[in-house]
Parts: C-alpha cells; structure tokens; sequence
C-alpha cells in the first residue's frame, strides 16, 4: 500500500507549457479545418439550389407536356401542383421556353457566378457536371496518393 501511494505522489500533471503547446496545436488543426469546411458547406448548397432550379424546369417541362405550353413563363403558383414548392420562401422565379432552351430567372440559382441571369438547362447541368466531375477527380488522385 505504502509503494502505491509513493508512486501517486511521484505522478505530476501537466505543465502550463504542455497545456499551451496542445491548445496551440488544436488552435492550429482548426484553422486549417474551419475554411475547409465552410466551401465544402458552400459548395453543397450552390448543388443543391441548381439542382432545385433544374427540378423546376423538369415540373415546367411535364406542365407544357400535359397542358401544351399555355401561359408561359411558368411561375411558383402554376408549377404548384407538379412540384412540392415551399410558397414561404421568396419564389418569384419564372421558367420560360424559347422553343429549344429552357432557362428559369429570379432564382437563387441565378445568383451563383457561374449560372448568371441567365440560367438555362444546359448551364445549369454543366455546373453539376463540373462540380461532379471534379469530386471524381479529387477521389482519384487520394486513391491514388493512398496507394
């Protein structure tokens, strides 16, 4: 008993230097994890509103199919039956068919630098094929560093 006890009193803590030098180093992985983290957050949403947007286009897509193209631009109201839209948000957005492109304004796809005012179909999928094809590449090259 007398052995354990000495050996209790023979164990130290940390000192304040080793404490610093953790909390430094935690500090350091988080700052490096945090910027990372916010453009994958990003990123994620930028995906999900064009895939929103290009959602919208396929209800206005099967509205000009069944009803035969009446009343174009479609808007939130009028594809309200063929998509589940949320009326609470802000969605003014309107899809319009030129006779060969499909194109939606006014939403918060627009706004992303790469779509512009002017999101048709087209650059609508390009950019998630982009954004897809990247992330291909990105699980190729640490496959291959991995290996």
């Amino acid at each position: 008993m007398r052995k354990h006890v000495k050996l209790l009193k023979k164990e130290k803590g940390m000192t304040l230097i080793e404490l610093l030098a953790v909390i430094i180093i935690i500090a350091i992985i988080l700052a490096i994890a945090i910027p990372i983290i916010a453009n994958v957050i990003g990123d994620s949403r930028d995906r999900a509103t064009v895939s929103e947007a290009l959602n919208i286009i396929s209800a206005a897509k099967l509205k000009y199919a069944q009803e035969g193209g009446n009343d174009l631009p479609y808007t939130a109201d009028e594809l309200a039956k063929y998509i589940d839209i949320d009326t609470d948000d802000d969605d003014d957005f309107k899809v319009s068919y030129n006779g060969t492109t499909w194109s939606i304004t006014d939403h918060p796809a627009n706004d992303i630098d790469e779509i512009g005012d002017n999101a048709t179909e087209g650059k609508l999928r390009a950019f998630l094929n982009k954004e897809n094809k990247e992330n291909k590449e990105n699980e190729e090259n640490e496959e291959n560093e991995n290996n």
